[in-house]
């Protein structure tokens, strides 16, 4: 029962006419982003403007596609794809390193000419098109600074720093807890809450093969090659758990749920026995929305000891303390030298007075325990 627009009005007819052109515009724009992101063929279209990082088999560049609007920036990650096998000693050139004088000498081996025409070089490309300011900056080589966070400074400090984020920064869990996209690399999945979670194979997982719904070819990941890097994230559905500090008592059905369900079905898809496996959350984790990681023993990746922290060891402490997260525990944790978070901790530290002298200490004040931080190497790769 709307009135229809009268487009022999002339400011009508322009009204719509901008309209129409700003739709055309902005679904030019989508598509021309889907196709960019999507379906490259190689990196042409990419122009570099900083090496944010550079080290043996790996490279982070920051720079832009000439199909992203300006302003924006991307990020395209290269690492080398390990071809370390039997087949390769017989092209390796050697020369002496250093030799003990007993049993052990040591070489620098480079492939020769021949192998390497024979045999291509293979690495894996991670692109981030946009890329946002907290990306770049992560994967910006920085200084690191210890941080000692007591439950009050948690409560006065990082809850608002937290509450403070842009819901559209894990818009993707959404979109990946409704299936709507990476159905491909979900292992398990159910979405009936409280318990509720779905278990997927994390990107880190770059030896992974082709990821697939297919019953019959997922058949063929048991006993895989790639089963040795083994890397899968479990991601819970409900939404009001953000972090290791959020979990209380109330938790725990969902906590051995996710540590039972999700041991069982790595073992049947992969054939890896539990013990086999290292099942830890991270504090501080890289997004706001619980998770929990899954990786092989041997695969050291994101396992430093002062960011992980085992599930079942976080099960028994809720067990014997409900509430030891929430309101008492201390935790330890390292942020970059540029984190926002960690000039969050040191103005709370200024304005309780604990100061921020030095590599910036930051205090509860109102807690007999200060919080320190000081510095601390970080590591080359996030």
């Amino acid at each position: 029962g709307g009135a229809m627009l009268d487009l022999h009005n002339p400011l009508n007819a322009a009204t719509f006419t901008v309209a129409v052109v700003s739709l055309t515009l902005t679904i030019r724009h989508l598509l021309r982003r889907a196709r960019g992101v999507s379906s490259l063929r190689d990196l042409s279209s990419f122009k570099q403007s900083e090496v944010l990082s550079e080290g043996e088999g790996h490279a982070v560049l920051l720079g832009a596609f000439s199909w992203q609007p300006a302003g924006e920036r991307a990020l395209v990650k290269i690492s080398a794809v390990d071809r370390a096998s039997s087949d390769v000693a017989a092209h390796l050139e050697t020369s002496l390193s250093s030799y003990s004088g007993a049993e052990y000498a040591y070489y620098r081996g480079s492939a020769s000419l021949a192998s390497v025409l024979w045999k291509r070089p293979a690495f894996a490309l991670e692109v981030i098109a946009p890329a946002s300011e907290k990306q770049i900056a992560r994967s910006r080589p920085q200084p690191g600074v210890f941080v000692t966070e007591t439950a009050a400074l948690y409560h006065a400090a990082v809850a608002p720093y937290i509450d403070a984020l842009d819901p559209k920064s894990t818009s993707w869990i959404d979109k990946c807890l409704d299936l709507s996209k990476e159905a491909e690399r979900v292992l398990f999945n159910d979405p009936a809450e409280p318990t509720g979670f779905l278990l997927n194979v994390d990107t880190k997982w770059k030896s992974h093969p082709p990821c697939t719904a297919d019953p019959q070819l997922r058949a063929s990941w048991r006993g895989h090659t790639a089963v040795k890097d083994l890397y899968c994230l479990a991601i819970c559905h409900r939404r009001d758990i953000r972090s290791l500090r959020d979990l209380t008592a109330e938790h725990l059905p969902l906590l051995r749920r996710i540590l039972d369900q999700g041991v069982r079905t790595l073992c049947e898809t992969y054939g890896v026995e539990p013990h086999d496996l290292r099942v830890f959350v991270h504090y501080q984790p890289q997004f706001y929305h619980f998770h929990v990681h899954f990786t092989r023993l041997h695969n050291d990746l994101g396992c430093q000891a002062e960011r992980a922290h085992l599930l079942q060891e976080v099960i028994d402490s809720l067990e014997a303390d409900g509430a030891c997260y929430a309101q008492k525990k201390t935790l330890y944790y390292q942020l970059k030298a540029n984190d926002r978070l960690l000039a969050r901790l040191r103005e709370e530290g200024s304005q309780e007075g604990g100061g921020a002298a030095g590599a910036g200490a930051a205090s509860s004040g109102k807690q007999a325990s200060a919080t320190r931080t000081r510095r601390a190497r970080s590591p080359a790769r996030s």
